[in-house]
């Protein structure tokens, strides 16, 4: 009797933990077929989203190309399919509250502008001494938003332009100044003044462009040892790709007075 109700005893164990077993296993295979609750972090590391092109764009983009828009509707350009547009951590202290920071990239990483806006960064004092020449490789008018921004040297306009070092250093983006009316600068910058929202803003691959000593050089640094090589090289198709975004770039109109 006793080994009877010993048998007894470990089937009915037995059936307990095939029991629990399978409770187990359904449980997990709930979990495994359930997603992560919203707000969840993955576990994977994950790069950099882009800035995709608003649902419903400005207006539309030339074939094989897109429009991007910033989410309050300030500013929009086109770029290639296959480029994207990345937000970008701005210097403290240089620019103003909620303002706009992207980088505009390759499908290889390689960055071809930065859009900037609220621009706080002052304008260099320029002493006659340090003042070098400079040069316009190219200069076309921009229609920005139909009319011309106040208080403006000049209409805005995309600029490729070469200023002197020990080596010609180049830049290019928008501005509305003229860098020295005798053909000597301190600096060119590449800025215009935006409406109330946007402020001063850049879109190119330098707010300002300069000469630097050797020591501060480095591999993103753009410089020639001839005009000529600057020209050769802003005259690729490659570059005639940027400086057809740049040219392509909309602000929205400052609210009538």
């Amino acid at each position: 009797m006793k080994i009877a109700s010993s048998r007894r005893a470990q089937r009915r164990s037995g059936s307990v933990a095939r029991t629990m077993a399978a409770a187990a296993l359904a449980g997990v295979l709930l979990v495994s077929c359930t997603q992560a609750p919203a707000g969840t972090e993955p576990s994977a590391p994950v790069s950099t989203p882009a800035a995709e092109p608003t649902a419903e764009p400005l207006r539309e983009a030339r074939e094989g190309w897109k429009v991007f828009t910033d989410p309050a509707r300030l500013v929009s350009f086109e770029l290639p399919r296959d480029w994207v547009v990345q937000p970008l951590q701005p210097e403290p202290g240089a620019y103003a509250p909620d303002s706009l920071h992207y980088a505009v990239r390759t499908p290889e990483g390689t960055t071809t502008a930065e859009l900037h806006t609220g621009i706080l960064t002052a304008e260099a004092p320029c002493p006659e001494a340090e003042r070098t020449p400079y040069y316009v490789i190219g200069s076309e008018p921009l229609e920005l938003t139909g009319e011309p921004p106040a208080a403006a040297d000049i209409e805005p306009r995309f600029v490729v332009r070469l200023i002197t070092g020990f080596r010609f250093f180049g830049a290019y983006g928008i501005t509305d100044q003229v860098g020295g009316a005798d053909g000597l600068a301190c600096a060119l910058p590449n800025t215009v003044q935006g409406g109330e929202g946007l402020g001063r803003f850049s879109f190119g691959d330098l707010e300002v462009l300069a000469p630097k000593a050797p020591a501060n050089t480095g591999p993103q640094t753009v410089s020639f040892g001839t005009i000529g090589e600057a020209e050769a090289y802003y005259g690729t198709p490659e570059f005639a790709t940027i400086r057809q975004m740049i040219q392509s770039v909309q602000v929205a109109a400052p609210p009538a007075a």
